[in-house]
């Protein structure tokens, strides 16, 4: 999804009544506001756009019921909530004394202060997160006499149904401001972007997308579990199945880089998914894909292993591709799809950590999801570092 988004420089919430929100604020990935504003607007057909920014939307809610707690049924949508408007200048006292006025701020049990995506995720070094710009502003909303009489927590993760006041910096000097109520795991995290060290060496940046869907989705990778990935080089989802205890099993006509092979967990297949002895995959209880194709080529490929009468997986975490815009109308067929493999749970997100692609994940077992917990601390495996030949 390149970034080719409106810029809408009408702002029909300046005249919204605080405390009366009829505005809803979105945030998605930068680049992707087209894309989701089809989504959106195909399930929500009472939505009406009012304000676009790369990775920021507003819509007003026209002859929609929406409750006052919701979660948008979105599969590109990082995180969402009620808009009150926004306060502007150069002056960050005095933006955060206006805000602060708002009876929301009072009653919020968390502070989740972020700034927009400038980029991609991984372009130019950038990974979502709160920006050390936010987490200064966020200690200044902290420092407020209300914040401190009431504990209130800033940038932290909320508990389900927690009152959270949001504060978006769309730009430096523009802030806007609304509030949710923690209804969606990715709703507890500021920006809709889980707490995750981006600062660890990594042999790609699928340990993070992969960190991050387990976070998401709810399954828990135990020690000695087999988990096999279609598309595994050169690592980086590896790295960190390996690092839980796993046995992982990598199949990709690519190399793997070398602190990978060499782990005692690791067996490598350097095939194509569909040369694979489905034999070999028999003890399998996680699949996982990441491969650069068109969306059904990952499903005819998991599809010849899950239904193959030598494999019982538990649940598969699946990467699509969003090679074009129009395939976000795809979505619902497939995850119908994956129902039909016989997984009882089938959920759909793109996350902050993606790039032009979404995670996919379906269990056969719903009580999977949250069953277990890490029984093993896991063990760091970080790349050496190069030396110039």
């Amino acid at each position: 999804m390149t970034n080719n988004s409106s810029e809408f420089e009408t702002d029909p919430q300046a005249d919204s009544v605080v405390g009366d929100p009829k505005f809803i604020y979105v945030i998605c990935q930068n680049g992707g506001e087209a894309a989701t504003k089809l989504e959106l607007m195909t399930i929500y057909p009472d939505l009406k756009l009012a304000f676009s920014r790369p990775g920021f939307i507003t819509f007003k809610v026209d002859g929609t019921t929406m409750p006052e707690r919701f979660g948008l049924r979105s599969t590109l949508v990082r995180t969402s909530g009620w808009s009150l408007g926004k306060v502007a200048g150069e002056n960050t006292n005095e933006l955060i004394e206006e805000i602060s006025k708002v009876p929301k701020f009072a009653e919020a049990k968390h502070i989740h202060v972020w700034q927009r995506d400038p980029t991609i995720p991984g372009r130019n070094g950038f990974e979502p997160g709160v920006s050390a710009l936010a987490a200064e502003v966020g200690n200044l909303f902290a420092e407020t006499d209300i914040a401190k009489s009431n504990s209130t927590m800033v940038n932290r993760v909320a508990k389900p149904d927690d009152l959270v006041l949001d504060v978006v910096m769309v730009e430096p000097t523009e802030w806007w401001y609304g509030y949710h109520y923690a209804q969606t795991v990715a709703q507890r995290w500021p920006g809709g972007v889980p707490l995750i060290d981006t600062t660890v060496e990594t042999y790609s940046r699928a340990y993070f997308k992969l960190k991050e869907a387990l976070l998401w989705s709810g399954i828990t990778i135990k020690p000695g579990d087999v988990c096999a990935e279609i598309g595994s080089a050169p690592g980086g989802a590896s790295q960190l199945l390996l690092e839980m205890g796993a046995q992982v099993i990598g199949i990709d006509p690519a190399e793997m880089e070398p602190g990978i092979m060499e782990h005692e967990n690791f067996t490598f297949i350097r095939r194509r998914s569909s040369e694979v002895k489905k034999r070999d995959l028999r003890d399998v209880n996680w699949l996982l894909a990441d491969v650069n194709a068109a969306p059904q080529f990952t499903f005819d490929a998991i599809t010849e292993i899950v239904e193959s009468q030598f494999v019982n997986v538990k649940g598969v975490i699946l990467t699509i591709k969003l090679l074009e815009r129009k395939l976000v109308a795809e979505i619902p067929g497939l995850i119908a799809q994956l129902k039909k493999l016989g997984f009882q749970v089938v959920k759909s997100r793109q996350l902050a950590f993606n790039r032009n692609e979404f995670c996919m994940v379906g269990v056969k077992d719903k009580f999977v999801l949250r069953s277990a917990k890490q029984t093993k601390k896991p063990t760091p495996i970080r790349p050496k570092p190069k030396t110039e030949e």
